[in-house]
């Protein structure tokens, strides 16, 4: 554990978020393909919640005394959550490996936004963190739900579904409960984001974007478009208490303005197209 508590650490210090979010990934670093599977077999379930509690609490640590127990809860969830994708990867439980994974994800998902809730919530330096847990519940909620209406896992974990073309979809009759699941989890994020009232520099406005995006390519694949301009209507309301659009990372804009572009395409409202620059 020490390699992943070391770099926890670092980032705290250095209060470098996208390190942060980075290290609550499912997927090892390509520089270090081990690093999961000597994470979980460091510990075992009788000893996990003392073993990251003396990771988290040192003596000289740079995490805020009041976010300590939220981080910990994280990380023993984080641990349990790869030890079902490593069962997984192996070939156990082989025929509903994606839903034991969604659901052990979707509680690191819950107790990462426990952590930013509050006025003593995380700080939006952090927000990465959000975002990476919210991208694999989707991803996650996807294989679930193709294992539902397959009746039949293949063992083979693919978490590369992160692209435009993820968004669209199928067309056919699939249920899509999991799907379904994360996308009201993760308007819980979108809420959570638009709702600060903490200090503009410190706020978790910074992540609304993102996780409209997210929100976006969720309700596109299950062909849920109207639920996307409830996004649109709530930050509409919502304009004069956000920072202006330029002041935010060009990816979250750029993908955000293809989507409501998308929107306006599909309503045939094609000035409002032409006019979103």
């Amino acid at each position: 554990m020490d390699a992943i508590f070391n770099v926890f650490h670092h980032a705290q210090y250095s209060h470098d978020g996208a390190v942060l979010g980075a290290l609550l990934s499912p997927i090892p670093p390509t520089q270090d393909p081990t690093l999961l599977h000597r994470f979980h077999k460091d510990s075992n379930v009788f000893s996990i919640q003392s073993d990251i509690t003396n990771y988290i609490k040192l003596p000289h640590s740079s995490v805020p005394k009041g976010e300590a127990n939220a981080w910990i809860d994280i990380y023993v969830s984080y641990w349990k959550a790869i030890g079902e994708i490593l069962r997984a990867e192996t070939g156990n439980h082989r025929h509903d490996w994606a839903i034991k994974v969604y659901e052990a994800w979707k509680e690191v998902m819950n107790l990462v936004i426990r952590g930013y809730s509050g006025s003593a919530g995380f700080a939006s330096w952090t927000l990465p963190v959000l975002y990476t847990a919210g991208k694999y519940l989707r991803v996650f909620a996807i294989k679930a739900d193709e294992e539902q209406t397959a009746k039949v896992g293949n063992g083979a974990i693919n978490m590369e579904v992160d692209g435009i073309g993820d968004d669209v979809t199928s067309g056919g009759f699939e249920k899509n409960e999991r799907l379904e699941d994360a996308a009201r989890v993760i308007n819980r994020v979108f809420t959570l984001c638009i709702s600060d009232r903490a200090p503009m520099e410190d706020s978790r406005k910074w992540g609304l974007y993102h996780t409209t995006n997210l929100l976006f390519k969720t309700y596109f694949k299950l062909n849920s478009i109207s639920l996307s301009k409830n996004c649109l209507r709530a930050l509409q309301a919502s304009a004069t208490d956000m920072p202006p659009m330029s002041q935010f990372p060009k990816a979250h804009i750029v993908t955000f303005k293809y989507y409501v572009g998308v929107i306006h395409f599909l309503d045939e409202e094609y000035h409002k197209k032409l006019s979103h620059k």
